[in-house]
Order: structure tokens, then C-alpha cells, then sequence
């Protein structure tokens, strides 16, 4: 994907010729300890984007970041697979929903535990 995809269609550079730009594009090598939490979804037959490089990112998170690294490997699913109305999607979604709702709850009782904050009203964002 790098090579046929990337370089000459959105880098507009080969990857021989500046390597550095790549790399600064490469979530993989922006992992910090001071990420948020993630929820990484893929398919296992992603055939755009390896699954294996899903899991590597994962590993790297997992293995750096403070915060929680949720990970989801849809069987059998393709490349974006959520974009089309399915049972598979419909999961994904609620999934997606309950993630948020954890990460916003955890959040605010993180902020009013501290009391570094006055409550946030559901829905508003603080100004």
C-alpha cells in the first residue's frame, strides 16, 4: 500500500527518496504514553490494510500508552466494512456507542473525583 498507493498518489514522493516523511505519517511511530484511550476495529480479511498492521499498532499502544486499548477483529469482515448496512455494522455501531459512553462516564467521574471541574452537562461541551 505504501509503495502503489501512498507514495505516488498521496505523498507524491517514493519512499526511498524521503523516508522521513513516511514516518511522521505513521501512526505506529506516534505512539505516546500520553494517548488517549482507543478502540481499534478491523477486519481479518482486510485486504487494503493488513490486520496484522491493526494488531501491531495494538501491541505498540498497549505497550506504551497509560490508558486503555481496546482491540475488535470482525471475522471475516473486508475494508471498511461498516459502511454498508449489515448485522456486522449494526454491531459495530453499538459497540462504538457503549466505547463512548465508557470513555465520556469515566472521563467525568475522573473530573468530578478530582473536583477539577465543574459537572458537564450530557451532551455540552464545556467552555
Amino acid at each position: 500500500m505504501r509503495d502503489t498507493f501512498l507514495a505516488p498518489r498521496i505523498v507524491q514522493r517514493r519512499f526511498a527518496d524521503a523516508p522521513e516523511v513516511f514516518e511522521q505519517a505513521s501512526p505506529l511511530l506516534r505512539v505516546t504514553p500520553d494517548d488517549p484511550d482507543f478502540f481499534v476495529i478491523h477486519g481479518s480479511r482486510d485486504t487494503l490494510v493488513d490486520p496484522g498492521q491493526a494488531r501491531a499498532f495494538v501491541r505498540a499502544l498497549r505497550g506504551t500508552s497509560k490508558r486503555t486499548v481496546t482491540y475488535a477483529e470482525s471475522p471475516g469482515a473486508q475494508h471498511a466494512f461498516d459502511i454498508f448496512p449489515s448485522i456486522r455494522s449494526a454491531h459495530l455501531v453499538r459497540a462504538t456507542d457503549r466505547f463512548l459512553h465508557w470513555h465520556w462516564n469515566s472521563w467525568r467521574r475522573e473530573r468530578l473525583s478530582t473536583g477539577s471541574a465543574e459537572p458537564v452537562a450530557e451532551g455540552r461541551a464545556q467552555t
